[in-house]
């Protein structure tokens, strides 16, 4: 009997397994470029870095541009600026950021944020981070508060001399969780402690 029971689970184990590779294998196949924002904390009255990343859906996929409206609350935190890193000098990039503001929900803002290469021969945008945004949370934010930072919109263009729309495309939202005093590690340089 035990043995028997034994089995039955063997059997069940391995039909999940199945199951789950066919659905990695589905979801390999299902190529996508993903734009993503990064998830950061800090304490009230302070500046945070919110990256941008950029993952191809494939290695021959050639993004010359992104175009897109992240959302966020201007009640708890301020947009300061934009700044490229290599990656994105590496490949004569230029971006524009600017903050609109909502006449319909005065707490909400939008910022557009327009990237692309420039040059002949083009070259495409590399995988991995484009541009750092900085937000400084405010002051009057409460502590323990996680600020979303959602894509209103997105799309890209290709590198190519005719540019066309990458597709399929999608977007991962990013936050800033405001961290109240006493929960904000305090972590000592090595190279100073001597």
């Amino acid at each position: 009997m035990l043995s028997r029971i034994h089995h039955i689970e063997i059997r069940w184990c391995i039909i999940f397994t199945l199951i789950g590779m066919c659905g990695a294998g589905i979801a390999a196949r299902a190529q996508v470029t993903v734009v993503s924002l990064g998830n950061v904390s800090a304490g009230v009255n302070t500046e945070v870095i919110v990256p941008v990343l950029l993952n191809p859906a494939t290695t021959e996929t050639r993004v010359g541009s992104i175009s897109s409206t992240i959302g966020f609350d201007r009640k708890l935190v301020t947009f300061l600026r934009a700044e490229k890193g290599f990656l994105l000098d590496g490949v004569n990039g230029k971006f524009q950021a600017k903050v609109q503001e909502n006449a319909a929900k005065p707490e909400k803002s939008s910022l557009q944020l327009e990237i692309a290469t420039e040059g002949e021969p083009r070259k495409a945008l590399r995988e991995g981070l484009v541009l750092s945004l900085i937000f400084k949370i405010n002051a009057d934010t409460p502590p323990n508060t996680m600020v979303p930072l959602r894509f209103e919109k997105v799309s890209a263009g290709s590198a190519d001399t005719a540019s066309q729309p990458i597709e399929p495309i999608t977007s991962t939202p990013g936050s800033i969780e405001v961290l109240s005093p006493e929960s904000i590690p305090y972590v000592s340089c090595f190279f100073f402690t001597h």
